[in-house]
């Protein structure tokens, strides 16, 4: 049996994604000194924490642009430019519903269609998932979903199995993928939903030929159910995984093409410039972007020996942390509780610990792709230190 192409990529991307979490895994619990990514640097959803954190945040510092800040921008203006195609391509969601289904298909499961509710289609429940996910994330209540998000909880399974909200989602997401085809992407996934709204916007298009029937043949294998629509036009809502351009009519009539304003692109072109793309933007875009800028800050002095304890709001509440000080040196600080989000608290609590101590400083740069965590941390951290400075 061949191997599409689609296949391998996507198989190539997701052991890749493994391996970078594996690896942080090994970081973080102290087994190797280097990481290569965080799981910080692997959100998608990076870019915009950073733009409402710069709107509405006012102890908000820039500091450079991040992985998980390229990240954004780079599945943002490949979306605009060539569609959904970190949906078709990229995505280990997206791969693991593949996958599931594929599972189903050798099962011989019978497979279940969307349902048609009339005028309304349920592909329109993710433009309401992510207008909530915005709205929470505004009046900073973004931790209520970030623990149902399969995209987090499919990470956190190489971080060590823990069962959560977010990997019950996972494992029915996988059940109900044997039978029908990328549920998620279709009708929950907010990252789809705005890559969807980007293509509508943009200047590619899917299209079949003129003398094209209605037999729809050349969509039998559409990851969505792409249906035929009057215009001849795929929907937005196509994750360009080029499947109807790849087959042949039947009637040897021209099928579908990829239209790039006036010119037709052949697959080959389409997923080698979107591959070029997407890797050029995250790779080099923190190294050319705006370099963070350091805030002078004096060495800490003066400290009175003690344990403090201290508070502040980090990304999903509260951060208490205690401060143990001796011969007027800051020599411990354990976080006591907090309501972070597995995966991106563990480095920021040991690295940023370790760093302060080492230093006696706490000009320390926040963690990629984790930077509400780190500024919620270093706060308490500050204040535990006034506290300390106060002899209280």
């Amino acid at each position: 049996m061949r191997i599409k192409n689609r296949s391998i990529i996507q198989l190539a991307f997701t052991l890749t994604v493994i391996g970078l979490v594996i690896i942080y895994y090994l970081y973080t619990n102290e087994y190797i000194d280097y990481k290569l990514l965080s799981i910080g640097d692997l959100n998608p959803y990076g870019g915009w924490t950073a733009l409402r954190s710069y709107f509405i945040d006012v102890s908000y510092r820039f500091r450079g642009i991040s992985k998980s800040m390229a990240l954004t921008a780079a599945i943002s203006i490949l979306a605009f430019l060539f569609g959904r195609f970190f949906c078709g391509y990229i995505c280990p969601i997206g791969a693991f519903q593949d996958f599931f289904k594929y599972i189903g298909n050798k099962l011989k499961l019978k497979e279940i269609r969307l349902p048609s509710l009339g005028s309304f289609s349920l592909e329109l429940i993710k433009y309401f998932v992510l207008a909530l996910v915005l709205v929470l994330s505004i009046v900073g209540m973004g931790h209520i979903v970030s623990p149902l998000s399969p995209w987090i909880s499919y990470l956190n399974l190489f971080m060590g199995l823990t069962l959560r909200m977010g990997s019950l989602i996972l494992l029915a997401l996988a059940l109900v993928s044997l039978f029908i085809r990328r549920i998620f992407c279709r009708v929950f996934c907010p990252l789809g939903a705005f890559q969807a709204l980007l293509t509508a916007l943009g200047p590619s298009r899917l299209k079949s030929g003129e003398n094209c029937g209605s037999c729809s043949y050349c969509l039998r294998d559409c990851p969505v159910h792409m249906q035929r629509s009057k215009d001849r036009e795929i929907s937005p809502e196509c994750i360009r995984c080029m499947e109807c351009v790849n087959s042949k009519c039947i009637k040897g009539h021209k099928g579908y093409r990829l239209k790039f304003g006036k010119v037709n692109m052949r697959t080959r072109a389409y997923v080698n410039t979107s591959l070029v793309i997407l890797l050029a933007i995250f790779i080099l875009l923190p190294i050319l972007g705006p370099k963070p800028s350091r805030e002078a800050m004096a060495q800490i002095e003066g400290l009175n020996d003690g344990i403090f304890f201290a508070t502040a709001t980090g990304f999903g509440g509260d951060i208490e942390v205690e401060l143990v000080v001796e011969g007027n040196k800051i020599r411990d600080i354990r976080v006591l509780a907090h309501n972070e989000t597995m995966g991106y608290y563990e480095e920021v609590f040991k690295s940023l610990s370790r760093d302060i101590i080492e230093h006696q400083n706490l000009n320390v740069d926040a963690i990629s792709g984790a930077t509400t965590t780190s500024r919620g941390f270093l706060n308490a951290v500050r204040r535990g230190i006034n506290k300390s400075l106060e002899g209280k």
